[in-house]
């Protein structure tokens, strides 16, 4: 269906500043964009969207979530929609649920559950190569455009376990077998998530033989780096040599510094670390979300030696008591060899999110430390507690950032704006699943007017867009028409860490492809997304 946008300030996600304009939409594409088009007179009036002195942005675009189930079945179209959103990217840090393989992919699976959720009973037919996943994707009627990155974690898990060990040459075949079919089946990149198993197994040798088929594309890693908390600078180090000796683009996942003693000076060093590698023509940038909150699995927060094996074997040493006195001892001291998050941020930050057993599905919510404290016991104690009786498929909350950190990272110019929803099964969701992308515009655009609108639409469109690779983004004839259409005060996040599965509710319209997903708050369902594929294919 065509449409004509009348009366409203185009922000066109380029930088530039907004202007007061229409906008045609035809064949599902940006046709026209001008200070002043004439309406037709056999124009269908109910055609004509009236902005109403509202802005007209691109649709937003967020490159860092973890929805590879919630795609099926419209599970997460409509938050998406109604939050701006109108094209995605799953698989990140290295976690995707393809290409599992054949061997380990219940083992995956289970592994996945805390960041992905369930398969939606769709699992092992469609995990075991890419190919497979995006076929049965691209069966399904999304309002939203899809994307995806092949886990390089997933795909070491599908050849070797959680075993550990450095791989042989034939498992680094199988390998890179995997990397080059999810090129071929069309993955945007590909994404690592260094600290978490197996992948903590790669030394940086290991990294680069593992991204070999990479070596002098422009085919992006995106990483979860190997420590966020004191080892952050050797972290970064380590990937940008890795990019560096491969040639290939580096986009770093959810940067920030965890750790009051890490705040401020490191922030600051970080950028002087990319400025100096991209004095060596190493491309580098990154994303963050806009709270200091976090959420991930809380296995976690086990050092990495004793997170090795998989499931079971991480189970068996809780079981022993000597083993966890061994980790006891491990957790109490700063390493700068893992991400520490016990030492750094404490157990009164550290917050049960996801539990499933009748002993401690009431506690879902409550930090570490306050569990402890009804159970009588020590915090450490009630730690491996709980992933022993919930089998490691438990998500934690962790607060663990600053604000003044957070908001120097996001005025770089190489900067993204991200979600990194984690979709677990069971639990609370972190409020970011539902209103990341708003939150910026209602918190540091309107109210603490940190960042002109023009900039933040950029860091939530045609930049983000750029270091993927996709053709959306930015309202100029020709680009799909993704558009949002918003009065700014009527914006409203409404979800919280006590309520996180709210809508956010004052846009006006979001259209994807052309069609109309969400008009005055209310959803539609057009199922007018794509499958967004790489250059590559």
């Amino acid at each position: 269906m065509d449409y004509i946008i009348k009366d409203g300030w185009i922000v066109n996600g380029k930088k530039e500043k907004p202007f007061y304009g229409d906008l045609v939409i035809k064949n599902g594409k940006v046709a026209e964009v001008g200070t002043h088009i004439e309406i037709p007179g056999d124009f269908p009036k109910e055609n004509i969207l009236n902005a109403a002195g509202g802005y007209i942005t691109p649709g937003f675009i967020d490159i860092h979530r973890h929805g590879d189930w919630q795609a099926f079945g419209n599970g997460d179209d409509q938050l998406l929609n109604r939050q701006g959103l109108t094209t995605v990217v799953n698989g990140n840090c290295g976690l995707s649920v393809a290409p599992a393989g054949e061997k380990f992919e219940k083992e995956i699976a289970g592994f996945l559950s805390s960041v992905t959720g369930d398969s939606r009973n769709r699992g092992a037919e469609i995990m075991s190569t890419m190919s497979s996943y995006m076929s049965a994707l691209e069966k399904e009627g999304r309002s939203v455009n899809t994307g995806m990155l092949a886990g390089n974690g997933t795909i070491r898990a599908g050849v070797k376990g959680y075993a550990s060990g450095k791989l042989s040459k034939e498992e680094v075949h199988q390998v890179w077998d995997a990397v080059e079919e999810s090129l071929a089946a069309g993955v945007l990149g590909i994404s690592l998530g260094i600290a978490y198993a197996p992948e903590f197994e790669y030394d940086r040798g290991g990294l680069v033989e593992a991204l070999q088929p990479l070596k002098g594309t422009d085919i992006p890693v995106t990483v979860h780096i190997r420590n966020e908390g004191d080892g952050i600078l050797l972290a970064l180090q380590e990937v940008i040599s890795v990019a560096e000796e491969l040639k290939i683009p580096l986009h770093v996942s959810h940067l920030k510094c965890i750790g009051k003693k890490n705040w401020g000076e490191t922030p600051v060093r970080i950028l002087q670390l990319f400025d100096q590698a991209a004095a060596r023509d190493v491309k580098v940038d990154f994303d963050l979300y806009p709270y200091l909150t976090g959420s991930t699995q809380l296995v976690h927060l086990l050092p990495p030696q004793f997170q090795e094996g998989g499931t079971d074997a991480i189970c068996a040493r809780l079981a022993d008591q000597s083993c966890r006195r061994e980790i006891t001892k491990v957790l109490k001291q700063p390493s700068d060899i893992f991400e520490n998050i016990v030492e750094l941020a404490g157990f009164d930050m550290i917050y049960a999110s996801t539990l499933h057993t009748e002993k401690f599905r009431s506690y879902a919510g409550q930090s570490i430390a306050k569990i402890a404290e009804q159970f009588k016991q020590d915090p450490y104690d009630t730690l491996y507690d709980i992933l022993l009786a919930e089998r490691c498929q438990v998500t934690m909350l962790d607060t663990i950032a600053s604000e003044e950190d957070m908001l120097y990272f996001l005025k770089d110019s190489r900067a993204n704006l991200i979600s990194d929803a984690i979709y677990p099964a069971g639990g609370k969701y972190h409020p970011r699943v539902y209103g990341a992308f708003p939150k910026l515009l209602t918190d540091y655009v309107r109210d603490k007017k940190v960042f002109f609108i023009e900039d933040a639409i950029y860091k939530m469109t045609a930049k983000p867009a750029g270091v993927l690779g996709i053709n959306r983004g930015i309202l100029e004839k020709g680009m799909p028409a993704d558009i949002n259409i918003f009065h700014l005060d009527k914006l409203k996040v409404h979800a919280d860490f006590e309520n996180p599965d709210q809508y956010c509710t004052g846009f006006d319209y979001v259209l994807v492809g052309g069609e109309i997903a969400v008009k005055q708050d209310e959803y539609r369902n057009p199922q007018s997304g794509r499958i967004v594929r790489g250059c590559n294919k």
